[in-house]
């Protein structure tokens, strides 16, 4: 009988069955399944960081398929620009995409009403207006403040909310000469991309101390505005009299063709 139980023993320790752990061969079966395990929860554990943290257009796609990537809440066409033209402030290192502000986030602006027309608040609202519309970026006025256009920002406290303002040269030189306006916003990198996070729209005062008193003024005004706007959101000047975002705009009130295409692709940043 004791023999027959030990051979019973040394059958099931060939197999992996009913032995002492450590007595397993390292080929038995058990073994096997055991290792495949532990390597496959390893390849899933470097999957899984690709997915969460890969910042290329492979790593944003696959978790948007997978719906881990937070969309932009809106989603604007993308506008075809005809015959128009446009162009960007900056673009994605190495890549055609443009340097835009997260759709996923609110931006906040901030005004300085100092030396500003009675009307500043409209006109403000309405660039914000003109703005979102085409490109499905989202803006709240968060009410005055007290900053200066010039003055550095920085994260420490939280990137500040967009600050517009007026002023004249002797305060922010840019001004000087024919000069209306001024805008752009601060970039920074991170996770191998760029994106915007704050930025100025500064208007000089005896401009505006003058358009809206002249012919089609209240329109030039906004006009003026709605152009820094689209220096803020990422738009760049163009040689073509068509469009608003022209450097020599000599009348034109409205978007063209190009600015609202360009508009229109500025809304189609990346969420995070």
């Amino acid at each position: 009988m004791m023999r027959r139980l030990a051979e019973l023993d040394r059958i099931d320790a060939r197999h992996g069955l009913g032995a002492d752990p450590r007595q397993v061969p390292a080929s038995a079966p058990g073994r096997h399944r055991r290792d495949a395990l532990l390597a496959g929860l390893a390849t899933l554990l470097v999957l899984a960081g690709f997915v969460m943290f890969d910042s290329s257009p492979v790593g944003t796609t696959t978790r948007g398929l997978l719906g881990l990537s937070p969309q932009p809440p809106y989603t604007v066409p993308l506008l075809d620009p005809g015959d128009g033209s446009y162009a960007f402030m900056q673009r994605q290192q190495g890549s055609k995409d443009p340097v835009t502000y997260d759709p996923c986030e609110v931006i906040e602006v901030a005004i300085n009403p100092d030396g500003a027309p009675e009307d500043y608040r409209d006109l403000v609202e309405t660039a914000v207006e003109h703005v979102s519309e085409p490109s499905g970026l989202r803006f709240e006025i968060v009410g005055d403040t007290d900053r200066r256009p010039g003055r550095p920002v920085s994260s420490a406290a939280g990137w500040p909310p967009v600050l517009v303002s007026w002023a004249d040269e002797g305060e922010v030189p840019g001004l000087s000469g024919d000069v209306a306006g001024l805008g752009g916003s601060t970039a920074v990198r991170e996770f191998g991309r760029t994106r915007y996070v704050t930025g100025t729209v500064t208007l000089d005062v005896d401009a505006f101390d003058v358009i809206p008193h002249q012919l089609r003024g209240e329109a030039a005004a906004q006009a003026i505005v709605d152009h820094e706007f689209g220096h803020l959101v990422g738009l760049d000047h163009v040689d073509d009299p068509g469009e608003l975002m022209n450097a020599d705009n000599l009348g034109r009130t409205t978007w063209g063709p190009g600015d609202l295409a360009g508009l229109s692709r500025l809304g189609r940043g990346r969420c995070g």
